[in-house]
């Protein structure tokens, strides 16, 4: 697997060119984002000018709209547009064209400089593309961790982006982050892990309402009761992830107690990891590279499971109902699971005698399976019978 360049490409007529975007994307790992105006290829470029290794220009392009000329107009915006975002990103932008006007014009190298000719020139367009954007840091940091950063990309693109500012920092130290800055979007990447799991039902629906409940999430893949919601993966012992990865995603969502539900840290929780780190860290430089790392193994590790758990029906039976039991009045013969998942407002059926002598009257328990109930003085009440585990 090698890291892929990402190139935006320019041009009312890239539909055209078939093999020289498959020679770009097969062969040299080239992956073209085309757009055929000016404005929508600079639009996307705006929104995250650090993605981008390299463009790709029409000479003669539509500029805002496809009902246009083609025009040197656009090509002015556009190169006008990525030189205002050098400051964040300086990335090189390569013009090639097919104009037979322009092929021998001075005055056209003169205003915009060198350019290629289509078909002529695209293996040296090619060799000069990947020969800039190796020599750009953010692209070498992007090489040295393209597993992690080829996940993160598919999950959270503007979280990859957080993360490469971190270990580029970490690579090259005369670039300077505020590391508090960055322990929020930590925060939203591992929000955006469970959302990818959620697509699958390794995070359950109970779990995502709108945004995810990060802490529930935390709870329910390392094998512990989602309380909230009333639920909890598997029977008790059982667990998604590995003890590892559940220590990194707790040192993560409770670093300085901050263990908020919520991915976005209000200004007070803020000032208070704040206060942890003055008084409790040496470097917090030191303190989110690590946290950039330990993220990046969570996302491998998760993007794992979920590759080897695509069975929605079968990780949805995995989700279980915790409950508390309780008596019914003064029946002799049953007593019952009164749940509090969201959702599920079922109360479980379970006979007295076993519940008794197991002591579960007033505990917690997890029901492992429910079938329905044939109890004909109860049926009508409490349509299921369950059988459950303790928790506690």
């Amino acid at each position: 697997m090698k890291t892929m360049y990402e190139v935006i490409w320019i041009d009312d007529e890239w539909e055209k060119m078939d093999a020289f975007k498959e020679e770009c994307e097969v062969i040299h790992h080239i992956h073209l984002h085309p757009f055929r105006t000016q404005k929508a290829g600079m639009d996307e470029f705006d929104k995250n000018p650090k993605k981008w290794d390299a463009i790709i220009l029409d000479a003669k392009m539509l500029d805002e709209s496809e009902n246009e000329v083609p025009m040197l107009v656009g090509l002015r915006k556009a190169v006008q547009r990525i030189n205002e975002k050098s400051l964040q990103r300086k990335v090189p932008y390569f013009i090639s064209t097919g104009q037979p006007d322009l092929m021998s014009n001075e005055t056209f190298e003169q205003s915009f400089g060198a350019y290629y000719i289509k078909e002529r020139d695209d293996a040296k367009l090619i060799e000069d593309i990947k020969k800039m954007a190796n020599e750009s840091r953010r692209f070498q940091v992007k090489s040295y961790y393209y597993d992690a950063i080829e996940q993160l990309r598919l999950i959270n693109d503007w979280g990859c982006e957080k993360i490469l500012d971190i270990l580029e920092t970490m690579h090259f130290p005369d670039k300077e982050i505020d590391p508090l800055l960055y322990y929020n979007p930590l925060r939203q990447i591992l929000e955006s892990v469970f959302i990818s799991a959620n697509r699958f039902k390794l995070i359950p629906d109970e779990l995502k309402n709108g945004q995810v409940n990060i802490n529930q999430c935390v709870q329910y893949l390392s094998g512990r009761n989602a309380d909230v919601a009333g639920i909890r993966y598997g029977r008790k012992q059982e667990t998604i992830v590995s003890p590892h990865i559940k220590d990194l995603m707790f040192h993560i969502l409770n670093l300085g107690n901050v263990n908020s539900h919520s991915t976005i840290l209000g200004d007070e929780d803020l000032e208070k990891l704040k206060n942890y780190i003055d008084s409790n860290v040496c470097n917090s430089k030191y303190l989110i590279y690590s946290l950039a790392l330990q993220v990046c193994e969570i996302v491998l590790y998760i993007s794992k499971c979920v590759k080897n758990h695509q069975d929605i029906n079968e990780n949805t039976k995995m989700c279980k109902t915790i409950g508390v039991v309780e008596l019914i009045g003064d029946c002799q013969t049953h007593c019952f699971v009164r749940s509090k998942r969201k959702g599920f407002e079922t109360k479980f059926c379970l006979l007295k005698s076993f519940a008794e002598r197991k002591k579960l009257i007033g505990k917690k328990v997890v029901v492992v399976d429910y079938q329905e109930n044939t109890d004909k003085n109860t049926k009508e009440k409490y349509p299921f019978s369950a059988r459950v585990e303790p928790l506690e």
